[in-house]
């Protein structure tokens, strides 16, 4: 009696779902959307354009001179509050679409831990923003700096105007992760940029109705005025140093994703 070996095939590779895989298709998604390529050209024409703007006067003779309140940046990072909204819009919309479009079902079926969507999301999303913000604010600066030189206005790359321009660029990318919160907290892209404008340019407007002690004590670690010390040339007067501003931003945008995480685990079974 013959015998027939029994066939085999290829060996399936023991594949496991890793941050870093996680991570990586987030990216890919990004980069395939068509919004994240319109959002990166309206963020070059808010950051770069507005910008240079007065120093573009200053070069045509349309100005007399460099603005008294350019300073050291001359005025390199106008574009930045524009483009603060923006970015968070851009986070927002990152998680709130899938909600509106029903593809969170597929995305929490190929990912069913909540949490590592949440956080590799906005991950990612931050990615997206620091790395052009990065090359525009340190190019829109070096713009500045060769159209104001014949007009007399010295603008020396120093420490802290480095430390200011890559501040800038890590405060939007700050912005866009907390706009994925929000967007994951309450699946609405209107509702998610409305948290994100009022906790960042109307909170500190409690500082209007609290005592004067209370007040000097709370208002600097605000997430708004913590993104203006990172983004000032030197110390700010009244303000913690820059690393601590910075600290009190990732402790923000921490808390920001540790609930949404913890709602998204509770609320989207």
């Amino acid at each position: 009696m013959s015998t027939v070996p029994a066939l085999r095939g290829p060996a399936v590779p023991d594949i496991r779902l890793t941050w870093g895989h996680v991570v990586a298709s987030e990216l890919r998604r990004l980069r395939t959307l068509g919004s994240t390529w319109w959002f990166t050209a309206i963020l070059v024409l808010l950051v770069a354009l507005v910008g240079t703007f007065p120093a573009i006067g200053v070069a045509v003779h349309a100005l007399d001179g460099p603005p008294d309140e350019a300073g050291p940046l001359g005025g390199a990072l106008g574009g930045i509050q524009a483009a603060g909204i923006l970015v968070a819009a851009f986070g927002v919309l990152a998680a709130s679409a899938e909600y509106a479009t029903g593809m969170v079902a597929a995305t929490f079926t190929a990912v069913p831990r909540r949490s590592t969507v949440v956080v590799a999301r906005a991950a990612a999303v931050g990615a997206v923003v620091l790395l052009p913000s990065l090359v525009l604010t340190f190019g829109t600066f070096g713009i500045v700096r060769v159209l104001l030189g014949p007009a007399g206005a010295a603008l020396p790359l120093t420490t802290e105007v480095a430390i200011a321009l890559a501040g800038a660029a890590v405060g939007l990318a700050v912005l866009a992760m907390l706009g994925v919160a929000a967007g994951w907290l309450l699946r609405s892209t209107a509702g998610g940029i409305t948290a994100v404008v009022v906790l960042v340019h109307m909170l500190p407007a409690v500082g209007l109705i609290l005592p004067a002690a209370v007040a000097d004590r709370v208002l600097p670690w605000l997430p708004g005025n913590a993104l203006g010390a990172i983004m000032a040339p030197g110390h700010v007067q009244g303000m913690p140093p820059a690393w601590a501003s910075l600290a009190a931003l990732v402790a923000y945008v921490a808390a920001a994703l540790a609930l949404a995480a913890a709602v998204v685990r509770r609320r989207d079974v």
